[in-house]
């Protein structure tokens, strides 16, 4: 597993830990739907862990799912203002795991046209 994977990792891990933290009792009985999608999330999150140690080339997948993720969790925290500041963080961190996997790693050429 290379430096790129493990990071990818942490930071999924972290996002793992932060969407957990949402998902208390109270917050699911206010935001019934919410916690529901919140709780599809949640596998797909830890679908992804495999996803990115096995298969190098579903980085680009899991990134554009992880920032769809953030997208939708920053919604999510306009509709519930007691929970606003957990999910703020939670799209922080899906933010960031995105990031992190859809950065090249180091060595790797861009794709892209050659001058």
């Amino acid at each position: 597993m290379n430096s790129q994977t493990s990071s990818s990792r942490a930071d999924l891990e972290f996002a793992e830990a932060a969407l957990r933290e949402v998902l208390v009792d109270e917050f699911k009985q206010e935001a019934r739907a919410d916690a529901m999608s919140l709780d599809r999330m949640l596998v797909h999150i830890v679908n992804m862990h495999e996803a990115i140690s096995t298969s190098p080339e579903r980085h680009a997948n899991v990134a554009k799912r992880l920032g769809d993720f953030a997208v939708t969790t920053t919604r999510m925290a306009s509709r519930n203002p007691d929970a606003a500041s957990k999910l703020t963080r939670l799209s922080q961190a899906l933010g960031a795991a995105s990031q992190r996997l859809s950065a090249k790693p180091a060595g790797e050429k861009a794709e892209g046209p050659v001058s």
